[in-house]
């Protein structure tokens, strides 16, 4: 692909940074603006799971390094409930050289991704948006500032309200969640194992994971109405550092692309962050739509994307409500079950690929 032509970035989230990475790595320019002032603030964890497909994808670039410099190493996870552990699943037997969750909040991933753009000459132009689509397919667009910007592709990255996604007039299609979801990061005054997650769950439904990321620091995430509810019962804790309460759902765009504008990560598809999917799924996006248009290919890249994310939204929506409304069989097989699978070698693997999403289809190039 010619040198002298730029692709216009849309959001500087961990999507937009790691499609502007995986872009000037190959050698292409790019221009990525954000409505924010900055990134993510240092005291919220946000997305907080690294995937290996993840890892492998930003190991060319070298940013996988960095990352794992800095995170820690999720190696499996206790599963307990009303009191009692039921089992514990293991992920180290995974086909993978990187046989765990990277547990690194959002913050430092962003940081990270900016960090490198900078030694590569490529600066955020933060407090700026896109406003306006013009033609898509010889696509331009008009910014916060005023200027009118020519592209040779468009990449919103935008979020779930994507200003790019409603200027070319591409609806959602899905649907809301009920229920209640919060969380809370949290620092404890002795320390936690670090390398394993904890998931409570009820026996009526509904549930809690303490997600871990670092020996004195985890995310505690729920159904539950509110934050403060997460931390009943919950000894050691010596500073709640941020809260949340939010509802989820489940809808993609309808398409992922309109002449050459495309849509990747929350601005195409949301759902439940049961599972960790939702940065990683927007990350692959970034990394495919660079990988194509290298190759010349980007017309493909809604045809090889659109399948991907059907079968997350699927997987999450099967594990939410798995957690959310179990039904009685489930409640019934699972103290069972789970700890069979977890001890034969021929299911320990592929449930341990599961959790990894290694049983997804994985990036053609790696």
């Amino acid at each position: 692909m010619p040198s002298d032509k730029t692709i216009l970035i849309a959001g500087a989230g961990p999507v937009g940074l790691a499609a502007a990475v995986e872009l000037a790595r190959r050698g292409i320019r790019v221009r990525i603006v954000d409505a924010e002032a900055g990134p993510t603030p240092d005291n919220q964890s946000r997305a907080l799971a690294v995937l290996p497909t993840t890892l492998a994808i930003l190991e060319a670039s070298g940013v996988a390094e960095r990352l794992m410099a800095e995170g820690g190493r999720i190696l499996g996870a206790e599963f307990w409930r009303d009191g009692r552990k039921l089992f514990a699943v293991s992920l180290e037997s995974a086909r993978t050289p990187t046989p765990f969750i990277l547990s690194l909040p959002q913050a430092r991933t962003e940081r990270i991704l900016i960090d490198w753009l900078g030694e590569h000459g490529v600066a955020v132009e933060w407090n700026v948006s896109v406003t306006d689509i013009g033609e898509t397919h010889r696509p331009t667009a008009t910014l916060s500032t005023g200027e009118t910007v020519s592209a040779d592709a468009i990449l919103g990255c935008d979020g779930v309200h994507s200003r790019v996604r409603e200027a070319i007039g591409i609806p959602w299609k899905g649907e809301g969640y009920p229920g209640d979801f919060s969380l809370a990061d949290v620092k404890f005054s002795t320390p936690i194992d670090p390398h394993h997650a904890q998931i409570t769950m009820k026996a009526a439904g509904g549930g809690a994971a303490l997600l871990p990321f670092g020996e004195h620091e985890a995310r505690l995430i729920g159904t539950t109405a509110t934050p403060a509810t997460l931390l009943e019962g919950l000894a050691g804790i010596s500073e709640v550092v941020w809260t949340s309460r939010f509802h989820v759902a489940f809808r993609r765009a309808e398409r992922m692309a309109k002449g050459r504008v495309f849509l990747a990560g929350d601005a195409a598809h949301v759902h439940s962050p049961v599972g960790g999917r939702g940065m990683n799924l927007g990350i692959w996006d970034a990394a495919t739509f660079a990988f194509l248009y290298a190759q010349g290919r980007e017309t493909e890249y809604e045809t090889k994307r659109l399948p991907v994310v059907d079968a997350v939204l699927k997987a999450t929506r099967e594990m939410t409500d798995l957690v959310s409304h179990p039904p009685a069989l489930a409640k019934m097989l699972l103290p069972l079950g789970m700890p069979l699978a977890g001890r034969l070698p021929f299911l320990r693997r592929p449930l341990a690929e599961r959790v990894l999403a290694l049983d997804l289809p994985q990036p053609e190039w790696l």
